[in-house]
This record gives C-alpha cells, sequence and structure tokens, in this order.
C-alpha cells in the first residue's frame, strides 16, 4: 500500500498546464472537470505562490465545464460545446487550449472532436489531456509546452528557418517557482547584454507570437529535469539544440560561468562576455561588501536546511557556502524526480558544494522534512511556509525561498543572476539580524526581570 504523503507541496498534471496557461498573454483555458479543478489550483496554488492574483482568465472566473453526475452518466462532450462556444463569446483569446481532468478522462469524452468542431467554426483552440493521475505539477507544464509547440508546427510544410541569436528558457515553472518572474526576468536581462533575443514564453509582455518563434530559436536553454525534457522533444522534432543546466546561477561565479557556456555554444563575442560579467561581479562585489560588518556582529556563518524544488536549492546552496561562507548540512529536494536522475543530482552536488559532507533527501512529505530537519542540529532554515513550525520548534530563523509561501508577497523579484544575488543576500541576512536581535532583546528582559 503506497503511504499517503503529508503537506505535499505538488499539485496535479492539471494545474501545472493551468497555472502555465494563465501567464500567457492572450492564452485563455477552458477547463474540462469537475468545479474543484480551478478552485483548488487557486487556493493551493496562486494564492500560496507569493499572494499571487488570479490574472485575466484564471481563479474563480476560470472557464469550466464544472461536470456533474449528469455528464459523468451520459458524457459531457455537448457540455464542452456549449463551454466553447460561451468562453469564445465572452473571454477575447488568442488562443483557448482545453484542458481535461480526471473525471472526464474516465469517462472517455471525445474532446479532440469537441475543440476539432472548434476550429472549424473558426475558433482558435486546442485541447491538450492533463489529468491527475497522470502525473504531478511538472507533468503538467512538461505536457503543454510540448503539446502547445507541435500544434503550432502543424501545417507547417516549409523548413525550420533559424533566427540567429534567438534562445528559448525552460523548466521555471510559474508558480511552483515563487521568484519565476524575476528569475526570468534577470536571466532575459544577462542574456540581452551579450547579444541574444530572449523568449522567456511566460510573464509581462510574452504571447502567441513568442510561441510561434520556439522552433526558429538557435538554442534552448534549460533548467530542471524538466526542462531537459522539452529541450530533448524539441532538438528531436524541430533540430534545435539545448544546454542543460542543473540549477538556476545565483551570483558571480556561477552567472559568469552560465554565460560563459552559452556563448561558447553560440560563438558570441567573448571580449563583450567577459567585460559584461567583469563590471557585474564588481557590482555585486561592491553591495555585498556593505553587509560584511553586519555578517560577523550577528555570526552568518550558520550551518543550514534547505527545502524546495531541483534548480533552486542546489543554485541557492552553492551561492550560500561557496560565495558567502555559509555552512551545508542538509539538501531536501521536493520535485519527484527519477531515480536515475537522483544519483545524478547527488553525485553534481557533491561536486558543487566544495568540502562539505551535506545530506541529500528526496521527499515531498511534509512529515518527513520536519523529521530531517529536527534530527539536523542546523541554525537556519531556508525553505517553505510549511518549515515555519519546525524553524521555531528548534528555535532557528527560517528565510522562505519555495513553494508554498503565504507570508510575502512577491511581485518581480528574483534570486538567479548578479541583481537576484543581492536580493538574497538582503532577504537572509534580514532574517539572521531580526532573529538574533528578537534574542539578544529576550535576553535582555529576562536579566532585567
Amino acid at each position: 500500500m503506497t503511504k499517503p504523503i503529508e503537506t505535499s507541496r505538488n499539485g496535479c498534471a492539471l494545474h501545472g498546464a493551468l497555472q502555465t496557461i494563465q501567464e500567457i498573454e492572450g492564452f485563455v483555458p477552458i477547463i474540462h472537470s469537475n468545479a474543484g479543478c480551478g478552485l483548488q489550483q487557486f487556493l493551493g496554488g496562486s494564492r500560496v505562490s507569493g499572494c499571487n492574483g488570479s490574472g485575466n482568465a484564471g481563479g474563480f472566473a476560470v472557464a469550466s465545464t464544472n461536470v456533474i453526475e449528469r455528464q459523468v452518466i451520459f458524457g459531457g462532450t455537448s457540455r464542452l460545446r456549449e463551454q466553447i462556444k460561451n468562453t469564445v463569446k465572452i473571454i477575447k483569446g488568442d488562443l483557448y487550449v482545453v484542458l481535461s481532468g480526471c473525471t472526464t478522462e474516465l469517462v472517455g469524452d471525445d474532446i479532440p472532436a469537441m475543440t476539432k468542431e472548434g476550429r472549424e467554426q473558426g475558433f482558435p483552440i486546442i485541447n491538450l489531456s492533463t489529468p491527475g493521475f497522470k502525473g504531478q505539477i511538472h507533468y503538467g507544464y512538461v505536457t503543454f509546452i510540448k503539446g502547445l509547440v507541435d500544434e503550432l508546427a502543424k501545417g507547417n510544410q516549409a523548413p525550420t528557418k533559424k533566427s540567429k541569436g534567438l534562445v528559448n528558457i525552460f523548466g521555471i515553472i510559474p508558480k511552483q517557482d515563487v521568484f519565476w518572474k524575476g528569475n526570468l526576468e534577470e536571466l532575459k536581462r544577462i542574456l540581452e547584454a551579450v547579444g541574444l533575443k530572449v523568449n522567456t514564453l511566460v510573464g509581462y509582455g510574452e504571447g502567441i507570437e513568442a510561441w510561434k518563434e520556439v522552433t526558429n530559436a538557435e538554442l534552448n536553454i534549460v533548467f530542471s529535469p524538466w526542462g531537459v525534457n522539452i529541450g530533448k522533444h524539441l532538438e528531436e522534432h524541430y533540430e534545435t539544440p539545448y544546454l542543460e543546466f542543473d540549477a538556476l546561477p545565483v551570483g558571480a561565479e556561477d552567472t559568469g560561468l552560465f554565460l560563459t557556456k552559452v556563448a561558447e555554444k553560440l560563438n558570441l563575442d567573448s571580449v563583450i562576455v567577459n567585460n559584461f560579467i567583469k563590471e557585474e561581479k564588481k557590482k555585486l562585489d561592491h553591495y555585498v561588501e556593505k553587509i560584511l560588518d553586519f555578517y560577523v556582529e550577528y555570526n552568518f556563518q550558520k550551518e543550514f536546511a534547505i527545502v524546495g524544488e531541483t534548480s533552486n536549492v542546489i543554485g541557492i546552496s552553492r551561492f550560500l557556502t561557496n560565495s558567502f561562507g555559509l555552512i551545508p548540512k542538509v539538501l531536501i529536494i521536493t520535485d519527484k524526480v527519477e531515480d536515475s536522475y537522483k544519483d545524478y543530482l547527488t553525485k553534481q552536488i557533491a561536486n558543487l558544494i566544495d568540502s562539505f559532507n551535506v545530506e541529500v533527501y528526496f521527499t515531498e512529505d511534509g512529515g518527513e522534512i520536519k523529521d530531517i530537519v529536527r534530527k539536523s542540529k542546523i541554525e537556519l532554515v531556508l525553505g517553505s511556509s510549511l518549515e515555519k513550525e519546525i524553524s521555531e520548534e528548534l528555535k532557528v530563523p527560517l528565510q522562505v525561498i519555495s513553494f508554498p509561501i503565504v507570508e510575502n508577497v512577491i511581485l518581480n523579484k528574483g534570486y538567479a543572476g548578479f541583481r537576484g544575488a543581492i536580493s538574497l543576500v538582503e532577504d537572509f541576512s534580514s532574517v539572521i539580524i531580526t532573529f538574533e536581535n528578537h534574542i539578544r532583546l529576550e535576553l535582555k528582559d529576562k536579566i532585567l526581570a
């Protein structure tokens, strides 16, 4: 019998596709499932991802067939036909995407027939199979991207013409990475600074035209295991090579290495790249230097445990360890990667975080995570709001860096790149200083009493 998971932080496939669609301008999702699917994504995804709002076509306003017992017994295709027509009338969009849930997939509704009927009537509409029983939120993200690219490429008989300097970024899942907007904006900034044109594909200003250009890119840059799957698909079907990174680059060392690898792959001007890296490093060092007095006074060099998704855990840990002198004790990775990839990641972590015997765990179970952190004897926790309880129990500071986050509003802050490293230093320094001041005040009150 499968052991139940306590407080899982990974939604279902439908949620992964839905929250990605909601972050593309002009895209309108239509859920073909029961009423709870869209509601669960909003309450358990958007609202606890740095207080992200519902957007243009999400939240309580998301289009849904809201199937009930009648449709389960007699089929829901007619209900879907009705919902497609009503949605197109009410919500203006460049592309409508029907997402199937568990109920309608089990019943066997002919969803492709309904979307084909819609296209024959002139509606720009596609459908994707995203029932929760097929996988978690990451599977839905991958399914949506591969499906959308393939649909847009249909009927294009001409060979793909590569656009010089155009790159796509994959593997950063909207809202599942709570800092996705800021991370993508920083990656775009630094890549454009060395002469590239960047498709982030989700976020501000990204719409149907950007997606039509996906197969024309010279290179796909992928982060996390979920980007690799997409990279392989696009290389096989559209002859676009991909460059894989195990983690988001954080700080001068990692970001410089990231840019250097991209530059080598695309034969960019090394002088321009190196000058940019040098100037950004100089600027980062300038700001970090300002905190050094407090580093000593408040003992920033703490042993820490970190909890979150692969790309963030590795990137943030590497920066805090190699560039800022903190001591990693426990890394807990919460996205469900394949067993073969776990071995690979464990070896990579051992190589990337020098000279430390760090323990690596793969689990999304809230109970297990508490037990691991409880036994680790750490002085700082970097994780989600779910780790607040254990941090209070251990009387150590908590820096929220991963999903879910309920205490903070996150608009376009990120931890990737050069600027992201400054934000990270600001945030974890503030947490430590606030915590230490609180401890000192409590001690003073006890002495005076």
